[in-house]
């Protein structure tokens, strides 16, 4: 029954809300994924966990990125001219190929961050990745405002609230790999508004997914040396991890940023922060100092700044 009106529900809603529905189920699916990444590293290298879950998740991805191809016939020689797949398949691996880098650059440096900061601390420093976008949007020609800087400047001073304490040396390597990993997080955003449509979504969130677990994994064999048996004793974590905030969070993503608009798609994902700190004083009992909370306040509030639009003065 529940089953059916939830079916119902959805039917009637406006494809922005479906958008929008979608992403705070993303929200909570990334929050989960702090606790998860910092479960995985008590089991193997930082570098390991992330690659293998990247390539577990396209392994999942494969067949349901083949089928949504096949269906909408994306690249089909029957329905496209040879110019028409020249330019998808071209536009398919270049978007592919830099969401992965960005994927890579994201995710790694955040992972070897928790291997010292709190799944909920990394959850609101992570954040910052939105006050970064409109900045990153430059590249596609966008002008970036005023506001936009001022938010990116008051989230930075949350985050030295919450991470410098007494100063730059106070901070530890895992404060500012989670600050480094945010511009990763803002360039990959940046790139599926450019290059994602509503036939091509899956199939891009698999190729990311292939490119940074590929390259991750050759980084990893060479810097952390990896052993078998350390994937296998963590793999109850790495199938959540894959399964769950991976492979169906960052494709749930790329599915609802086509319906939601950007500022409040932005606004929403944001909110992975707040269940990152609810699940880790949950699930691990983590708790903030109040300097942390203050600091996360400021980011948060940042954020939240940076979505809401100001009313246009009308014309009598």
């Amino acid at each position: 029954m529940s089953t059916l009106l939830c079916c119902v529900i959805l039917r009637v809603m406006s494809e922005k809300s479906k958008g929008n529905l979608i992403l705070l189920f993303v929200a909570l699916l990334w929050g989960s994924g702090f606790i998860s990444q910092k479960l995985g590293n008590s089991f193997m290298p930082p570098m390991t966990f992330n690659a293998v879950r990247q390539l577990m998740a396209a392994v999942v991805l494969l067949p349901i990125a083949a089928n949504s191809l096949r269906k909408s016939g994306y690249l089909s020689k029957t329905k496209n001219s040879y110019a028409q797949l020249t330019h998808r398949r071209r536009r398919l691996l270049i978007s592919g190929a830099l969401c992965g880098l960005f994927m890579l650059f994201g995710t790694t440096t955040q992972q070897i961050g928790l291997v010292t900061v709190s799944a909920g601390k990394s959850g609101f420093i992570s954040s910052l990745y939105i006050v970064l976008v409109p900045i990153f949007s430059v590249l596609l020609g966008n002008v970036v405002k005023r506001r936009d800087v001022a938010c990116v400047i008051i989230a930075l001073i949350g985050f030295a609230i919450m991470s410098l304490r007494g100063g730059f040396g106070e901070a530890t390597a895992g404060d500012w790999l989670t600050l480094i990993s945010a511009a990763g997080f803002a360039a990959q955003i940046v790139t599926i508004n450019r290059y994602v449509d509503k036939h091509n979504a899956v199939a891009m969130s698999f190729l990311q997914f292939l490119l940074c677990g590929a390259v991750g994994l050759a980084i990893a064999i060479a810097a952390e040396h990896p052993s078998m048996s350390e994937v296998l004793s963590g793999m109850p974590v790495l199938l959540y991890q894959t399964f769950v905030p991976t492979a169906g969070g960052y494709t749930l993503q790329i599915i609802g940023q086509k319906y939601a608009d950007s500022s409040s798609a932005a606004l929403i994902m944001s909110t992975e922060a707040v269940f990152a700190a609810m699940l880790g004083a949950f699930i691990l009992h983590e708790s903030m100092s109040g300097r942390e909370i203050f600091g996360a306040a400021i980011i948060f509030a940042a954020i939240i700044l940076g979505q809401i639009e100001p009313k246009r003065k009308t014309s009598d």
